[in-house]
């Protein structure tokens, strides 16, 4: 499976109307940032085929962005395990690699592509963990993507191989 990890857009900040972080939503540049990574990931040639998503109001908008240039009319499966906190990464591992193939698939293309959208600290912390990183070495910024081809049915600590992390500023 290539496994396609991205952080959220740039999101509102706490105050005002907005109380809870759960219900930050992304700003303007926030909505720029994730049509632009969505573009680059097309002008590439790579397709995606299911987009997951934290429940968190920012990644959510961020994925519905996504989908708005890769499958226009599809929503993102949300996934509570993208939520802050709740990271559990070989359970992670094993419901992204359940989900079903949605889009379209290329003939020559065998291996399945997921879009996974959550937050920092945790997606760091989980590509560290798919890698068998060190605790603490990755980091990404807002829209910034990884991509990891994770090999066999063998879920475990360094399960997977980086093929590359890109900045917004990248795409």
């Amino acid at each position: 499976m290539l496994l396609y990890l991205i952080r959220h857009a740039e999101a509102e900040d706490l105050g005002g109307a907005i109380t809870r972080d759960f219900d930050r939503p992304l700003t303007a540049k926030g909505r720029t940032q994730s049509q632009l990574l969505a573009k680059s990931f097309a002008a590439r040639g790579i397709v995606i085929d299911t987009v997951a998503a934290s429940p968190l109001v920012r990644a959510h908008q961020t994925a519905t962005e996504l989908l708005s240039v890769w499958a226009p009319g599809t929503r993102p499966v949300t996934c509570d395990e993208l939520a802050i906190g709740m990271l559990k990464p070989a359970k992670l591992t094993t419901w992204l690699m359940e989900l079903p193939a949605n889009g379209s698939r290329l003939p020559s293309r065998s291996e399945k592509a997921i879009a996974a959208v959550g937050h920092m600290p945790d997606l760091g912390e989980y590509l560290e963990w798919l890698l068998g990183a060190d605790v603490g070495t990755i980091h990404f910024a807002k829209a910034g993507a990884a991509c990891v081809r994770v090999k066999g049915s063998d879920i475990t600590r360094g399960c997977g191989a980086l093929e590359w992390l890109i900045t917004p500023d990248m795409a």
